[in-house]
């Protein structure tokens, strides 16, 4: 939904050459501010026999935020400009949106000897729940990757992608100055790289402070707890695989376990979802990611394969976050995978119903409703592209859903919990 404010601003020509604020009010939850203007700026006049435009007035725009923050300027040249969290106009920083008092800073650099009058469009566009498609584990040639930053996003953005995390390892700083791009958030990680192990950081710019180094277990769950304490989500990447799994226990400081791993061959990731399970009857609650762990065009390992899709409020790097951190998503092989639409990773009276539906099904996909008090399977008719169910589930701790198609996952869901 969009709300619009308009309003007609009259500067005299006393005020020319000057600056001043026009103050509005942003309302809460609001995703993103377009600021649009429009004054007769050139006249055509006759003179001897000729037409002449002049330029008679030029009006500069800039924007201070509602914490009392220089934004942005884009001077005359434009007429309309966007601010948000994820994505400004050329000119303006990426900036959260909060509610409060804002101001356009009008510029009054030429204005006719009667004054001029500048029509002034303010519109708000509120967050919604929405799904984005995205990539958490991703190495550039900050690392061992083989493509920069900017076309590595640029690829993921090509690819369905609208939303990624870059997670070098070791390093971070890549994350000190990210890029920023049209239709597509680009959110800081790192993945700290030791040889018992693998771990995702993510959502701040510097997870630690001192090096990555550690070469104790207790050094190991110090360096993970202060990534903690600096705001970072740990995820525990590719935890069984042969090559690089994880050993420093379970009982380290971490949020999300990787379930699904591009990169990872043989059944390490079969295995990884068979442990999670057993979490989950055990009664916790842990929240699943998938990850291409890209580094380079290969049939392992591809961006976006699989794809972490999630239902956030917006595109912003903090409704990213907390979409994540709630479990309100799913992992599929693809960005052109099905679609759930259920209410992921939150909880549930007991015995409450849970409507839930698919869509972008083929004919033979299996579906599993799995629970800790067993498991329910439907295999899709030819006809079948979409699917939708309301079932009540009144003995169990949790209800997760599989799509399976021929022997592989093609979507493997977060939990409802009761």
């Amino acid at each position: 939904m969009e709300q619009e404010i308009s309003f007609t601003l009259h500067i005299p020509h006393e005020k020319e050459r000057t600056y001043f604020e026009i103050p509005f009010s942003v309302p809460e939850n609001v995703c993103r501010i377009d600021i649009s203007y429009a004054y007769p700026r050139r006249r055509d006049h006759a003179a001897d026999g000729f037409t002449l435009c002049t330029e008679d007035n030029i009006v500069d725009l800039a924007v201070r935020d509602g914490r009392g923050e220089f934004v942005g300027s884009s001077g005359s040249d434009r007429n309309a400009i966007h601010l948000s969290a994820w994505d400004s106009a050329q000119g303006y920083a990426r900036v959260d949106t909060l509610p409060g008092e804002w101001a356009i800073i009008c510029g009054a650099y030429k204005i006719e000897a009667g004054g001029l009058d500048v029509e002034y469009t303010v519109r708000f566009t509120e967050k919604r729940r929405r799904l984005l498609r995205g990539d958490t584990h991703m190495h550039t040639l900050g690392s061992d990757g083989c493509m920069s930053v900017y076309d590595t996003a640029k690829t993921a953005r090509q690819l369905g992608m609208d939303y990624i995390f870059i997670t070098d390892h070791n390093n971070y700083a890549h994350n000190l100055n990210l890029p920023a791009l049209t239709d597509i958030t680009i959110l800081p990680g790192t993945e700290w790289t030791h040889y018992q192990g693998h771990a995702g950081l993510l959502g701040v710019p510097r997870p630690f402070g001192s090096a990555f180094c550690v070469n104790s277990q207790q050094e190991a769950e110090q360096k993970l707890e202060e990534a903690h304490q600096n705001g970072a989500l740990i995820v525990l990447n590719h935890p069984f695989c042969p090559n690089c799994g994880w050993h420093f226990g379970f009982d380290v400081p971490f949020d999300l376990i990787e379930i699904w791993n591009g990169g990872t061959v043989g059944g390490a990731n079969k295995a990884c979802l068979a442990w999670w399970h057993e979490q989950l009857c055990a009664g916790r609650h842990l929240p699943i990611l998938g990850g291409s762990d890209f580094h380079r065009p290969e049939p392992l390992g591809m961006i976006g394969l699989p794809c972490t899709c999630l239902y956030a409020l917006s595109p912003a790097p903090a409704d990213i976050l907390s979409a994540i951190r709630a479990g309100s998503s799913f992992v599929t092989a693809t960005a052109k995978g099905p679609v759930l639409d259920a209410p992921l990773g939150e909880t549930l009276p007991q015995g409450a119903p849970v409507a839930f539906s698919f869509d972008n099904l083929r004919a033979g996909d299996v579906l599993r409703i799995l629970t800790d008090r067993g498991a329910e399977q439907l295999i899709f008719p030819p006809a079948a592209h979409a699917f939708s169910a309301e079932r009540t589930f009144p003995d169990a701790r949790f209800v997760r859903f599989e799509v399976v198609r021929g022997d592989l996952p093609v979507l493997i869901s977060n939990p409802i919990y009761f």
